[in-house]
């Protein structure tokens, strides 16, 4: 069996990332087909680092349903919430590498946390090799319909007037959704206070109750809210507007910059994961997001997908670490 030549081209340049480093390594092309021979031959796990009710978890149940049908063999999900993704990525990171066990990854898991958290259970650069991205969200500033804020312009005196009254909630501390509401509290002189949730869908139940008043979420969870008119949404996160609210401006065209920056989502294997199940189920996730009814699902979840190969994935992780490490520096929120 021939190595690919991506993997070819990899190996080319190991003296400037090593390939270790992200779970891959040089081997003879015969050692990794053997050991990679007959997968999968039992139920695969894919570890949602996020409660049921979420956009990590409706996105982790799409893949599986998708490759399950695909590979002809099980994915099931298994929720390991906890600690803004770190729980969950922790126990992906420490899972034997034989393609059994791989997970969701999100742009807070794997590149906002690396410069938010003091210390980690894992290495973002060391611990995971990267499998296939699925496609980026925008989050979305929505409002509770009693504070009175049609607009961005219309918000700054709000809160400003109702120092420590008001609330924004959060699917976890070290969130995006949390990132963004201290940015925002910086940027416009406020002084919200922070509450998080376990989930996506926990944060939005106490919204519509009134228990918060602002939340910064994806479209996954709070598009069906606000096609029903339960919240209000004021700004979309993005560098442009949404086709599923093509009437909502971005922050950028309101006035305020620093929110150019959707989230993303992909998945992951532990470190030492053999190359070749990598390249097989990288493989197998382009080609179901190309299929119309896994599309459909996860447009109708507000995700824009993007194909990528394992080592596209990689790079493009690489280059979020930098962006990502800018947006917590300027909101100043840190977590010990």
């Amino acid at each position: 069996m021939k190595i690919s030549s991506g993997y070819a081209t990899l190996c080319r340049y190991a003296a400037i990332l090593p390939l270790a480093a992200w779970g891959l390594t040089c081997a003879p092309a015969t050692a990794i087909a053997q050991q990679a021979a007959g997968y999968p031959a039992r139920t695969v796990r894919i570890i949602a680092p996020y409660a049921p009710g979420g956009a990590v978890d409706a996105l982790a149940r799409v893949i599986a349903q998708a490759l399950s049908e695909s590979v002809g063999k099980s994915f099931i999900v298994e929720n390991r919430a906890g600690a803004g993704g770190n729980i969950g990525l922790a126990a992906i990171a420490k899972a034997s590498p034989d393609g059994y066990t791989i997970g969701v990854g999100a742009a807070n898991m794997l590149a906002s946390n690396r410069a938010l958290y003091k210390s980690l259970p894992f290495d973002t650069v060391t611990d995971f090799a990267p499998v296939g991205f699925i496609g980026s969200v925008p989050f979305v500033l929505v409002v509770h319909p009693s504070l009175p804020a049609h607009n961005l312009a219309e918000l700054p005196p709000v809160l400003k007037a109702r120092a420590k009254q008001l609330a924004y909630g959060s699917s976890g501390i070290g969130n995006t959704a949390h990132l963004f509401g201290e940015l925002l509290n910086k940027k416009v002189g406020a002084d919200m206070v922070h509450v998080p949730y376990k989930s996506g869908g926990e944060a939005i139940k106490d919204l519509l109750g009134g228990r918060v008043q602002l939340l910064f979420s994806t479209l996954v969870d709070v598009l069906p809210q606000i096609e029903q008119g339960t919240v209000r949404p004021i700004a979309l996160a993005s560098s442009r507007r949404a086709p599923s609210l093509p009437d909502v401006p971005t922050f950028a065209e309101s006035g305020m910059e620093g929110f150019e920056a959707p989230t993303w989502f992909g998945i992951i294997a532990p470190a030492g994961t053999p190359e070749e199940v990598i390249a097989f189920l990288n493989g197998e996730m382009r080609t179901a997001l190309t299929r119309p009814e896994v599309k459909a699902r996860l447009v109708r979840l507000g995700l824009e997908t993007t194909v990528m190969t394992a080592s596209q994935f990689r790079a493009f992780i690489l280059a979020e670490l930098g962006k990502w490490e800018r947006i917590v520096k300027e909101s100043g929120a840190r977590v010990e």
